[in-house]
């Protein structure tokens, strides 16, 4: 354990780079360095190993996101689950292992676990914590750090009306600190085993938090709602859940290996990165205060009126077309469904309640002025259980239901459980399926066995605009195949890449999708282990850009630059990326083709020309593929 401890401090150590910070103290000559962990307080291998990951870090300061004291918070646990790891951040500390520097920079938040002990009292009294030590509030040079109670024991509420949100509301409100951090245990949103809790969903952005950080589900997750990032950590050492489709907004998710987030603070940015116990970066995103948001309209509404129909027939396909009749056929707002009291509109499940029908239609058209002028659409959807969308009679997004041809007849592929019933499912869909006019939405739900209890549908429907694509995905890039180990020099924009060859996007081999086909090399079982790919771009004189976004398509590991400073980090180890360094582990199935999504500090974009360069590393010689695309856009 020693050794990896020194390992990973070397690797973090060599990644630091100077820069003044105003901390709990004086003035420090390095970034600000915070460490979050969650679901971490069972002794034992597991947690030892992430203590040695936070160590690493050397930060300034450790926040939990709750369950600090498994099995059930008891006074005879508390000093070896958290103590034991973590004694050197904790002031005062009067337990049984050595104590650190003066200064209290241990923060942690409540979960239902210390909420077992009776009033949660062994928690109240290991910790001295600001006001009444279940919520409270902590500024750190440029962070302020608001703790929140989420369990539901919590006395003064944990609602959006509670007294504990109207504190909440108020010092958010009040604070002038460029980075307003609220962090909690039941986390507000997710796509793991627990998933969202609705009852904590506050309107966090419109107060003014930029970031939430919660637990409770074991995995680690990166959710964009409304603008707001919310990172889930519940890898601290206890155990590991599985993943249920990603609900909308979700970026990276993770659950292999346990590990903690690392938050810097250096030259005017925060960089918020997951980092397992093997020193592998899972996930990197940016921080940035006061950050605008694409204009957002709605063009179809939660709680719009659709037309159905439930009497069991088969439709065929003929039923998903614009121009299909469909003035028969019922009407009603959403919610619609049955079984669970909650709905708008109740459809019928047919005559007999243990033989129900399989799939239900649903219609809804709406109407675009100008498709021109829409960047995006989010689509957002509510299904139990299974769910085909159709736009204009071409299927856009397919959940909880097997591949190929279906039928009235075909089944979900599996049972939504309670906390997936009311998720927003989906994701950003391709603008070219628009027409001028009326458009049409065509949903079908599938139930995933004939005496399912219930069914539910909703859909929004949300048109973006105000986003300017600066590297289109598809993008020709130059790239450098050659096996060569440039170092470091071809990462600046000055560069002379005229050298190299080029091609657009996807760039890669092995997987047959390639639009050019780069060399791994003359020997198949040993691929060159780093290909390098680079891309100028043009901004404008005079243009005002608020916020920017990175959409990367990687296989196996990447690193990025814009301008020559890193702005993006995945499946790549901490500190120093050499030529021979290898990416973490295998992107294999669905990750082979998915994009990315992460925010990126907006005023490293220059006036003129901008590069990005990118390094993909392979995970091992005999990888039998390689892929990568990026988009670029800012509004």
């Amino acid at each position: 354990m020693i050794r990896v401890f020194l390992l990973l401090v070397a690797l973090f150590s060599s990644s630091l780079t100077a820069q003044t910070v105003q901390g709990g103290g004086p003035l420090d000559r390095r970034p600000l360095r915070l460490a979050v962990i969650g679901d971490y307080g069972e002794a034992g291998a597991e947690e030892a190993a992430v203590a040695v990951v936070v160590h690493a870090f050397e930060p300034d300061i450790v926040l939990t996101v709750g369950d600090n004291n498994y099995p059930s918070g008891a006074a005879a646990t508390i000093d070896a689950n958290i103590g034991q790891y973590y004694s050197r951040y904790i002031d005062p500390y009067s337990g049984s292992y050595p104590k650190g520097p003066r200064g209290n920079r241990f923060f942690p938040t409540l979960g239902n676990h210390d909420w077992l002990a009776l009033n949660a009292q062994p928690y109240l009294n290991y910790f001295d914590l600001p006001g009444n030590e279940r919520y409270y509030d902590v500024t750190w040079g440029p962070l302020h750090l608001f703790a929140v109670d989420s369990d539901s024991k919590e006395p003064d509420g944990i609602d959006a009306a509670s007294a504990q949100a109207l504190w909440l509301q108020n010092a958010l409100g009040s604070s002038t600190a460029p980075y307003k951090i609220v962090f909690f245990h039941h986390t507000p949103y997710s796509s793991a085993r627990h998933g969202s809790n609705q009852t904590l969903q506050w309107p966090f952005r419109a107060w003014g938090a930029d970031l939430v950080l919660g637990g409770h589900d074991h995995t680690y997750e990166r959710i964009e709602v409304g603008g707001l990032t919310v990172l889930v950590n519940g890898l601290g050492g206890r155990s590991r859940y599985s993943f249920e489709p990603g609900i909308f907004g979700s970026h990276a998710r993770f659950n292999a290996l346990d590990g903690a987030i690392l938050g810097t603070v250096a030259q005017g940015r925060m960089t918020l990165q997951f980092v397992t116990t093997t020193g592998l970066v899972v996930d990197t995103t940016t921080l940035v205060p006061s950050a605008v948001d694409p204009i957002e309209a709605d063009l179809v509404s939660l709680g719009a009126t659709w037309s159905y129909l439930d009497d069991g027939s088969d439709q065929g396909a003929a039923w998903t077309a614009p121009g299909f009749d469909d003035s028969t056929w019922a009407t009603g707002p959403a919610q619609l469904g049955y079984g669970d009291g909650d709905e708008s509109t109740v459809v019928s499940f047919g005559p007999d309640a243990a033989n129900k029908y399989v799939t239900t239609y649903f219609r809804h058209a709406f109407t675009v002025t100008n498709p021109a002028s829409i960047d995006a659409l989010w689509m957002r959807a509510v299904r139990d259980d299974g769910i085909i969308i159709h736009l204009n009679g071409s299927e856009v997004y397919r959940s909880n239901l097997p591949a190929g041809a279906v039928d009235a007849l075909t089944f979900a592929s599996s049972s939504i459980g309670s906390n997936e019933e009311d998720e927003h499912y989906g994701l950003e869909l391709s603008t070219a399926g628009l027409v001028t006019g009326t458009n049409l939405l065509a949903v079908e739900i599938h139930q995933s066995d004939l005496t399912s209890s219930d069914t539910s549908f909703d859909l929004r429907l949300s048109a973006v605009s105000g986003r300017s694509v600066r590297v289109p995905a598809g993008s020709a890039w130059s790239y450098s195949d050659t096996g060569t180990d440039l170092g470091t020099a071809w990462r600046d924009p000055a560069f002379d890449d005229s050298g190299w060859s080029s091609g657009p996007a996807q760039l890669g081999y092995g997987d047959g999708d390639e639009a050019t086909v780069v060399s791994f090399g003359p020997d198949p079982n040993d691929k060159y282990p780093t290909t390098y790919f680079r891309h100028t771009f043009t901004i404008g004189a005079g243009e005002s850009i608020q916020a920017a976004r990175l959409r990367t398509l990687r296989d196996d590991g990447a690193v990025m630059y814009l301008n020559g400073v890193e702005i993006y980090r995945s499946n790549i180890k901490v500190g120093n990326v050499l030529y021979q360094t290898l990416a973490g582990f295998t992107i294999s199935g669905g990750g082979e083709s998915r994009f990315i999504e992460t925010v990126i500090d907006p005023s490293l974009l220059q006036v003129g020309s901008n590069v990005l360069a990118v390094e993909i590393h392979q995970d091992r010689a005999n990888s039998s593929d390689l892929s990568f695309d990026a988009q670029l856009y800012t509004w």
